[in-house]
């Protein structure tokens, strides 16, 4: 009986020894290769390290984007006993500030990773550095810091929840601002404990390049500040600027109000975060007639000297009447400029034919796109000679039937006062890559040449004139010759131009003589002031001012200026277009507020039934005059009248209230 069993013993040891020796050759011979593959991705883990992304500079080297190396902290709470949890809890409480049952709640949320805090700065990881529990770990958790707020906001764009650029200069150079990721190689135990890290198979990660932009900090503080409080002062919702140097191309300042901050870019609307310097094209009013006079110029059509007809600010041009602010009877080709007359600009317009004036129009740059290195740009909007009708030229003359963006218009107006160059406008001026160290530089681009230099020289010296003998005597400087345009332009509502909603503009540029600095402010329905000059040239006035008192550079170009008159008052300041109907077939009337020496007896000729003009008036004689057209009033600041609501010509209706606005300054 006993040998029976001895007998079985060995026969099922020999069977499971048997067993187990097939076994053993299946995963040690047969199986090797595959028991090996799952040993060691097992045992092995390729952790990604996370590139830094490049900061972004402006062109003296400040830090206008950074990335901080912030941590956050997971646990594997399938390696978390007891006493772990009690350890880890009682370390995170203490750092943290928030209670154990807060952490033991993430323990049991669910098995596998869980995280514990997220984006913690190194400082508070650094406290942790001792704490060694199994199943705890730290990951690089990136975050895109903007240490100026808002600043320059519309050009910087903002990066993603994943680190990927999504507007602006993070969008465009995202492949140079990730960097390159790394990875990391560990070998863990059985239990997933970290047993060592493999160096030789581990490959550190690349920062990201650096990327220095042309953009001055400070010229772009001036211009967003400025532009805020001309928003406020003359209650406007939006507006924007551009300062460009126009010998290269290099964008200084760029500002779009309103603006966004790109660290929480959420919280705003697609609104706030459009950048409507590149998307939004406008009917640039008076402001183009500096580029029209340059091409008429050029083309030796045209005269500074030669006297021009303005029929006493009222002309008819085939069926469409068109009328100047003033009632001019004779302007020379130099006073149609200053004075930014409709009619001389219509009549000069005339002189060249539609191909040439389209060939001009396209090599400033309109109805193209400027290539500028931010995303979003669109070209405008500009006629082919085959789809000019017989008023185009007369209209786009004065700054309608064509729509830019203000980047093109700024453009365009450089390359008038630069010698002729048309430039490629950029905001970025090199690449340093940490990748293969590579330093890419991005020079200035030469487009074409659109006018000869001698034509150039000639404009520049028309342009000062605008501001010294015309319609924007209010951005003149004490110390420095200023040249420049106004331009006031209807908006189109709901397909048809509107009686009250303008785009007021100014592009001025100093030092007159040598510019090295041009800037563009265009500001959307202003409710105060209304007109480029009186609206858009002060807030130039006052960046330029602030940008020549905090840049040594043009200590060289400051000079005291003396003026036999300092405020002319037979000069314009609302030069530009109020229409009825923009359609051709039907009459256009171009009106405007009318200035002290416009003909009196125009505004003594309104009957009782029609608005007068009241503009340059004291508030005495306003209201005697309004009071006797049984008109009620409201008065707003004190002087003279600069503004009125209801517009000279008006036909009056009872209830009417018109809102008067006074300043003590002779307003040109």
């Amino acid at each position: 009986m006993n040998n029976s069993r001895a007998l079985l013993s060995i026969f099922i040891f020999f069977v499971a020894f048997i067993a187990i020796s097939v076994r053993l050759f299946n995963i040690q011979v047969r199986d090797h290769d595959k028991f090996k593959y799952y040993a060691e991705r097992q045992q092995n883990r390729i952790y990604p390290i996370k590139a830094e992304r490049g900061i972004i500079k402006d062109r003296e080297g400040k830090v206008l984007a950074y990335t901080k190396d912030d941590i956050s902290l997971f646990a594997d709470t399938r390696m978390l006993t007891k006493s772990r949890r009690d350890t880890l809890a009682s370390a995170l409480s203490s750092v943290f500030g928030k209670s154990k049952n807060h952490y033991y709640k993430l323990f049991d949320s669910k098995k596998g990773n869980v995280l514990l805090e997220k984006k913690v700065s190194r400082v508070e990881s650094l406290l942790l550095s001792d704490l060694v529990v199994d199943g705890f770990f730290k990951t690089e958790d990136y975050t895109r810091v903007y240490p100026y707020g808002k600043l320059a906001s519309h050009v910087l764009g903002f990066v993603d929840q994943a680190e990927n650029g999504a507007t602006g200069i993070e969008k465009q150079f995202n492949d140079y601002l990730s960097g390159q990721d790394g990875r990391l190689l560990v070998e863990r135990d059985a239990l997933g404990r970290i047993v060592t890290v493999n160096d030789a198979l581990t490959v550190p990660a690349l920062t990201g390049a650096e990327v220095t932009l042309t953009i001055s900090q400070q010229y772009q503080s001036i211009l967003e500040e400025e532009l805020e409080k001309g928003l406020n002062e003359y209650q406007s919702n939006s507006g924007v600027g551009i300062i460009m140097n126009p010998q290269n191309g290099e964008i200084l300042a760029m500002a779009s109000l309103p603006n966004y901050n790109p660290s929480s870019y959420s919280q705003f609307s697609n609104e706030e975060r459009r950048n409507r310097i590149l998307t939004d094209t406008y009917e640039p009013g008076s402001t183009i007639k500096g580029i029209v006079m340059a091409m008429l110029m050029d083309e030796g059509k045209v005269n500074p000297n030669e006297v021009i007809n303005t029929e006493n600010g009222s002309y008819k041009f085939l069926r469409t009447r068109i009328k100047d602010t003033h009632a001019f009877e004779k302007l020379t080709v130099q006073e149609v400029l200053e004075q930014s007359s409709n009619i001389g600009m219509v009549k000069l317009s005339t002189r060249i034919d539609d191909n040439a004036f389209y060939k001009y129009l396209r090599d400033f740059g309109f109805g193209n796109t400027t290539s500028i290195d931010i995303p979003g740009e669109t070209g405008g909007r500009l006629k082919k000679p085959d789809e000019f009708s017989k008023y185009t030229k007369a209209f786009v003359s004065h700054g309608y039937e064509i729509a830019a963006t203000p980047l093109q218009v700024i453009t365009a107006f450089s390359a008038v006062i630069n010698g002729g160059i048309l430039y490629q406008p950029h905001v970025v001026k090199k690449v340093n890559s940490n990748v293969n160290n590579e330093v890419v530089q991005f020079d200035s681009k030469k487009i074409r040449k659109v006018i000869s230099e001698k034509t150039s020289e000639k404009m520049k010296n028309l342009l000062i004139g605008v501001v010294e003998n015309g319609t924007a005597s209010l951005a003149r400087l004490d110390d420095m010759l200023i040249g420049g345009k106004t331009g006031t332009s209807q908006k189109l509502v709901n397909g048809s131009y509107s009686s009250s909603e303008y785009n007021s503009s100014f592009i001025g540029f100093f030092p007159a003589d040598n510019p090295q600095v041009i800037c563009l402010v265009v500001i959307d329905s202003p409710k105060i002031g209304r007109y480029g000059g009186r609206v858009a040239a002060p807030i130039f006035k006052n960046i330029a001012e602030r940008i020549i008192e905090s840049d040594i550079n043009f200590s060289p170009y400051r000079k005291d200026i003396k003026r036999k008159n300092e405020t002319n008052k037979d000069f314009l300041i609302a030069e530009n277009l109020e229409t009825e109907n923009y359609v051709p077939k039907n009459e256009i009337f171009i009106t405007a507020n009318y200035s002290e020496n416009s003909k009196e007896k125009e505004v003594e000729n309104y009957s009782r039934t029609t608005m007068p003009s009241l503009y340059n008036k004291s508030i005495k004689e306003s209201i005697t005059r309004l009071t006797a057209l049984g008109i009620k009033y409201k008065i707003k600041g004190s002087g003279k009248v600069i503004d009125q609501s209801i517009m000279p010509g008006t036909k009056l209706k009872e209830g009417m209230i018109c809102e008067l606005v006074c300043s003590s300054e002779m307003v040109n």
